[in-house]
């Protein structure tokens, strides 16, 4: 009620005014130059209006014309955003998909559309190491040394081109500097220590990555564990590093009874069993110093107490319980935990254990099994899937370094994977 009130007085008044310069609209004479202009106040107020639209008709046209190149240079800057964006997508697939030559186009795209030299010079890098072209990588290298902030990844990639290189020896200098220069950076110390170990200097290995802060990277206190062992250290204080390492814990097991400490021994194996599933360390808890045919049928009787506690025993277990009662002279027992693998996945182990009962004792007799069996279960290179019949710290097929696992091993062996992800050692030489 109160803006219609104050709308109808504002209307009111200027009604009014309107009104009364009608009435009254009065004679404005102006004298200029030998004109005279003779007007009333309702032409000098057109005259007064018509001026203003034309002055501020003018200063809009130059307002829009001074704005035109940042009109031009924002349109074209949103262009390019837009351009960028969708060729940063493409990058990614490309990563993924492992198609060098675009990841390449692309990589020169971005420099357009963004002008980011750094990204883009690191990426065409990227791409000439995965074509080994070592000649174009090392002319990006030279534009990436000119780049602000790009120190260490020029330093990354200068260890990694003398590697694939397979220039070693180089390399090894500028670790053994770049260590020094970034203390505890775990790249430099893990690829200081990859070189140690081609050479079998287990303790400058260990001492190369044990400089790094590994808290939170299970994959380098896995490797550290293992150098620790293979530098000549105590297996029972690798276990404190990592626990993950069957190596480490067989060489524990072997410590531990060395020590005469059977039962310790045995509920290592156990705590760690569900996760290990190797039949391996129960060959080593069972053979190793073995006294007499007393301390077999002791060591049986404490690891199978031990094993049996699972809630579900695997097939494994079995196999592993099958064993201990073997070399404990427990045939029937043997036979027994044989029997309980059901005969679809007997693997070429429970073949020759039941033939070596069967031998022992006349009163075992091998089931015919009318179903295929199954290949032994190997190590396995996690990186280029390359088996062994042993553990080893470097795979000869690959060179990859605390690569190779247990097939049977509970945490799952990832042996395929995308481009992006695939083989961390590819930048490394093949070992001779």
């Amino acid at each position: 009620m109160i803006k219609v009130f104050k709308y109808f007085i504002i209307t009111f008044i200027l009604s009014y005014f309107v009104v009364w310069v009608s009435d009254h609209p009065g004679t404005v004479k102006i004298s200029w130059s030998e004109y005279l202009i003779e007007t009333n106040i309702v032409g000098l107020f057109f005259i007064f209006l018509i001026s203003f639209l034309v002055i501020f008709f003018i200063l809009k046209t130059f307002s829009s014309v001074k704005r035109l190149p940042s009109f031009i240079s924002n349109t074209r800057r949103e262009k390019n955003f837009l351009q960028g964006n969708q060729t940063l997508d493409e990058i990614a697939i490309d990563l993924f998909k492992g198609d060098l030559d675009n990841l390449e186009k692309n990589s020169r795209k971005i420099n357009k559309y963004f002008g980011n030299k750094l990204f883009s010079t690191f990426m065409l890098i990227n791409a000439s190491l995965l074509k080994n072209d070592f000649t174009q990588a090392k002319k990006y290298l030279q534009i990436l040394a000119t780049l602000p902030r790009a120190d260490y990844i020029f330093k990354r990639v200068k260890v990694l081109i003398a590697l694939k290189e397979n220039d070693l020896k180089n390399a090894e200098n500028c670790l053994l500097e770049y260590c020094n220069e970034y203390k505890g950076d775990e790249w430099f110390s893990e690829k200081l220590a990859i070189i140690h170990s081609y050479k079998g200097e287990w303790k400058l290995a260990f001492d190369s990555l044990n400089k790094a802060s590994i808290k939170k990277n299970s994959n380098l206190k896995h490797m550290l564990a293992n150098l620790k062992v293979l530098s000549g250290s105590k297996a029972v204080d690798a276990m404190k590093i990592s626990d993950d390492s069957i190596f480490v814990l067989q060489e524990s097991v072997k410590e531990f009874i060395d020590a005469s400490e059977i039962k310790k021994a045995a509920n290592l194996i156990q705590k760690n069993w569900e996760k290990i599933q190797y039949v391996g360390i129960i060959e080593i808890y069972m053979e190793f110093k073995i006294k007499n045919n007393s301390d077999s049928l002791n060591r049986y009787k404490i690891i199978s107490r031990l094993l049996r506690k699972e809630k579900k025993l695997t097939d494994e277990t079995k196999l592993a319980l099958a064993y201990s009662a073997y070399q404990a002279q427990v045939w029937g027992e043997s036979q027994a935990h044989l029997d309980s693998i059901e005969t679809k996945n007997w693997d070429e182990r429970v073949i020759k254990l039941y033939k070596k009962v069967e031998e022992k004792s006349s009163k075992v007799t091998m089931p015919n099994n009318e179903n295929k069996v199954l290949s032994e279960p190997r190590w396995i290179c996690s990186n280029c899937n390359y088996k062994y019949g042993k553990w080893q710290f470097v795979c000869d097929e690959c060179s990859a370094v605390n690569q190779i696992n247990w097939s049977k091993k509970n945490s799952a062996i990832k042996i395929k994977s995308a481009f992006i992800s695939q083989n961390p050692f590819r930048h490394f030489p093949h070992m001779k």
